[in-house]
């Protein structure tokens, strides 16, 4: 698939667009919330790497259908200190199900290995010019030992499993474990390497057991072990009346410290793990073999057993930097499936002598308790409240998992605006504003706004079935602290008949017709934007009219046919003093639109940027299998943007599906141009450019039309602004392809000037 961007024209040597910042301080329940940017945390997974060379080990997170995030180690040997980083991110390739960071060429660098197309897809870990981490394809394993007929065959992992790789046998090479394509057993993919004499950054693997650990899982929650292999149930296609599941997630670790690896299982069916412990080392010899296990891990008086619903996952890593790999356990799924979304990492230090594992509880909050999380599917929104001048910081969301029912229920976070001159800064009032926990709803999108014509503001909740709630504004001025109160739990429209958007309402009050009155749009599932006029004549009267199921018909994300749940924004994203309608999308993507300002709401509008600001929210495409699917930085991205502190920074606070948030501050860049909106995208301008294929890997193609001038001159620039590549070409012809296997993986600008009109475009390199 062609991913095509048309780009705007440029009228200067400067650009400003958003960029992540984290310098905004939260605080919240007496301390500071360090990693409140970062996002959230639903179904992370974890590894460690030194991603900016100084020596130190730092954190990634992985979240499957979601992003890798990374965070700096600014502590010291047994004290780590993590700080969220997010310039680490784009050197990492798109990922798909699991990410696993080991070294397999033995060369002191982590190398990262993931899913890919066949179960095992390999790169190689280097630095980048800037000391960064980055990574380049190896290879996907495959193996020949196995009598496949079409000769080589891949090694498996079920895709939304994770593997093992760890050297099992202790011959200082990576091996690989992973549960069967039936799904009762794991097979060991034994690494020779070392056995062939090969070179260090070489993998040959043999399929060396079809039953790793004398182990086999059904359906229940007990292993059978000893397990003597039957090969009738090990081989696809052979097993009579199927007693097992797909869904495990094996961590190997030597949990006793006595040179063997035993193992933590998850298991989609349950939401316990099951510890089994490998007694090879007690026999004195023989393959590994698991002779006790523990179905329901650290239920032992003393203990903390897991509980995460569903399908848990455990890392060996160590997280503490004391030496010893401790051991981090999250809900493992898709980002998409319901399971416990705040309180979800479980971390366990690791005490162990050898032959006496202590494994201690810590914590069930690990990092959740630093950051803002609101559960799942974040919804922010700038209101001033307290009415100091400064807008305070609002985050509904869809909602927290509740155990035992496993259903979702909503509330609203309030962070009162505690900057000063020169020190942005947000403070936790409340994580349950107004009580709306009580009212049991399910999606909490705020808004605020004068919707009854009163002139004092009101507050606006859409919910996930497509309803709002109204809450009307008794304070006796505008000027004094909102007194808000529940007037219609279902808001209806001029004939009585309850608003409902379909799914998913995302509202915004704004007076779209000019009129002097405050009108009701509302984002939906559908992408599209609802519009409601306000026709009161009589002031403190709600009276809303459905007047466009469209409105300036545009629609995010208008290639996904449904699913694209638009989130508007309206107002001032920089210091022009120009309003314009953002959307937010099920993409991540944020639409950036203009075409409203007259106050025709018969017009159509223009989206002038649908990758507005390069926010990473956008997504790559992958192909797995045959089928592509989208790996995506911040699925559902929702938004709002203001002036905190008053200095003329603008900030913008972007929501996703983890249900945190990210900071993004405006900045300005040079050489990259500043945007002029004029006739973006339309059918009518002077001249397009097109770049393919994106993501790029050898060659980046680059096509035009409409240039007038007898010559276009390329340039390939990375985020940080730096020329790299620069070259002239004719206008004799249309097109032309510029090399980019020199590029380290990441984030890039392709800029193409053709006379006084430069034209821009994103693109990634990948390996």
């Amino acid at each position: 698939m062609i991913l095509i961007a048309l780009t705007p024209h440029i009228s200067s040597a400067q650009v400003k667009f958003y960029q992540h910042d984290t310098t905004v301080k939260v605080f919240a329940y007496g301390k500071q919330q360090t990693l409140a940017w970062c996002g959230g945390f639903n179904n992370p997974q974890f590894a460690m790497a030194d991603l900016n060379r100084d020596g130190l080990q730092d954190l990634v997170v992985f979240e499957p259908w979601n992003s890798v995030r990374t965070f700096i180690n600014e502590g010291t040997a047994g004290h780590p200190n993590y700080r969220y980083a997010p310039e680490f991110e784009p050197s990492f390739p798109p990922i798909l199900d699991y990410m696993i960071l080991a070294d397999y060429d033995r060369d002191g660098i982590n190398d990262l290995f993931q899913q890919g197309s066949y179960g095992f897809a390999v790169y190689k870990g280097y630095y980048n010019a800037n000391n960064h981490l980055a990574f380049a394809f190896y290879q996907d394993l495959f193996l020949y030992n196995d009598g496949y007929v079409g000769g080589a065959e891949n090694a498996f992992n079920n895709p939304g499993d994770i593997p093992s790789i760890v050297d099992v046998d202790g011959d200082s090479d990576l091996d690989f474990v992973a549960y069967n394509i039936v799904g009762g057993a794991m097979n060991l993919y034994k690494n020779l390497q070392t056995e062939l004499g090969l070179p260090h950054d070489s993998i040959h693997i043999e399929l060396a057991d079809r039953c790793w650990g004398r182990v086999y899982q059904g359906f229940y929650r007990t292993h059978e072990l000893p397990y003597v292999c039957d090969e009738s149930h090990l081989r696809p296609g052979h097993a009579v009346g199927k007693t097992t599941h797909s869904g495990n997630t094996p961590c190997l670790f030597d949990w006793d410290m006595d040179g063997d690896y035993d193992y933590l299982d998850g298991s989609v069916s349950f939401n316990e793990m099951t510890f089994l412990k490998n007694g090879r080392i007690e026999k004195g010899s023989g393959p590994d073999s698991m002779i006790y296990q523990d179905t329901v891990w650290q239920s032992a008086p003393g203990g903390t057993p897991i509980e995460l619903p569903i399908f848990p996952a455990a890392f060996n890593i160590d997280i503490d930097q004391d030496g010893k790999k401790d051991l981090v356990i999250a809900p493992n799924g898709s980002g998409l499936s319901v399971s416990k979304n705040y309180n979800n990492i479980y971390y366990y230090k690791n005490l162990t002598t050898p032959g006496a594992p202590n494994w201690q509880f810590q914590s069930d909050t690990f990092l959740c308790d630093m950051t803002i999380d609101l559960g799942s599917y974040s919804y922010p929104m700038y209101f001033d409240y307290n009415k100091d001048g400064k807008p305070d910081l609002f985050i509904g969301s869809d909602g927290y998992y509740q155990d035992g029912s496993g259903l979702m229920r909503s509330r609203i976070s309030y962070y009162k605006n505690t900057s000063s001159p020169g020190l942005p800064s947000l403070t936790l009032q409340t994580s349950d504003f107004m009580g709306i926990n009580s009212y049991d709803f399910k999606g909490t999108a705020p808004a605020f706004g004068d919707i009854d014509g009163d002139g004092k503001a009101d507050f606006i909740i859409g919910h996930d079935d497509g309803t709002l709630s109204y809450f009307k504004n008794i304070a006796a001025y505008d000027t004094i602290q909102p007194n808000w109160q529940m007037t219609e739990q279902y808001l209806t429209d001029v004939d009585g008949d309850t608003i409902n958007v379909g799914a998913y309402a995302a509202p915004f009050v704004y007076d779209i017709d000019k009129d002097g009155k405050k009108d009701l749009i509302i984002g939906s599932i559908y992408g599209t934007i609802t519009y409601y006029q306000n026709v009161s004549t009589t002031p403190g009267t709600v009276m809303l009219k459905l007047v466009s199921n469209h409105l300036g018909n545009v629609k995010a994300d208008p290639n996904l046919g449904f699913g694209n749940y638009s989130t508007p924004f309206i107002g001032k994203v920089d210091s022009t003093g120009t309003d314009y309608l953002m959307l937010g999308s099920n993409s991540g993507m944020i639409y950036k639109c203009t075409g409203f300002q007259s106050g025709d709401t018969t017009a159509t509008y223009t989206i002038v940027d649908s990758t507005f600001s390069y926010i990473d929210t956008m997504y790559s495409q992958y192909r797995h299998s045959g089928t592509t699917y989208g790996i995506y930085s911040g699925l559902r991205s929702t938004l709002t943007i203001g002036d905190i502190n008053n200095d003329g920074n603008f900030y913008m606070v972007v929501g996703n599906n983890k249900g945190g948030v990210e900071n993004y501050k405006l900045k300005t860049y040079t050489p990259l141009p500043v945007v002029n909106h004029t006739n973006i995208g339309s059918d009518n301008e002077d001249g397009k450019v097109l770049i393919y294929p994106n993501p790029a890997n050898d060659v980046l193609n680059i096509s035009w039309m409409g240039v007038l001038q007898p010559s276009v001159s390329i340039s390939i620039v990375n985020m940080e602004g730096q020329n790299l590549y620069t070259t002239t070409i004719s206008t004799a012809t249309d097109h032309t392809s510029v090399p980019v296997s020199m590029l380290p993986p990441g984030m890039y600008v392709c800029m193409v000037q053709s006379g006084v009109n430069r034209y821009y475009n994103k693109f990634t390199v990948v390996r």
